[in-house]
Formats: structure tokens, sequence, C-alpha cells
């Protein structure tokens, strides 16, 4: 995995998940090829400034499909 900065202040942590989360973990991982867990629309990491557009704005309030370079399946309100 890339890094894109280093951490603040030594902040590297170990993460530690039950069991029955890193199998869906894996699982999620193996569903596609990007080696990130949620990669954006691109392929590339997702930037906060993009995600509440094209990510949470759409699944929260549903969305027409569309075209183009941002294109995407309809999608209804969560």
């Amino acid at each position: 995995m890339p890094v894109f900065a280093p951490p603040k202040y030594g902040s590297e942590r170990t993460l530690v998940i039950p069991p029955c989360l890193a199998e869906l973990l894996e699982r999620h991982l193996e569903s596609h090829d990007n080696e990130r867990v949620f990669p954006a629309l691109s392929g590339g990491p997702l930037l906060t400034t993009d995600f509440h557009t094209y990510y949470w704005s759409p699944g929260r309030g549903g969305a027409e499909a569309r075209a183009g370079r941002y294109a995407r399946e309809a999608m209804k309100p969560v």
C-alpha cells in the first residue's frame, strides 16, 4: 500500500479486528483488483473533498444514472 504522507507525531498504530471482520475484509479485497478497501471510482484513494459529492450524497438521497466520465448506475436512497 502506498504511503501518502508519514504519520504525524509517530502515530502509527496496530488495528486489532475480530476474526469475523478479518474474514469479511479478506473476501471484500478479493472481490476487486484494487489494493484499497474502498477505492474511488477512478481507482485511486477516496478524497474527503470528493466523498460527499460523489458517494455520500448520492447514496443518502439517491441519484439518477449518468454516463460519461463520472458514469454510474442509478442509486436508490438509503
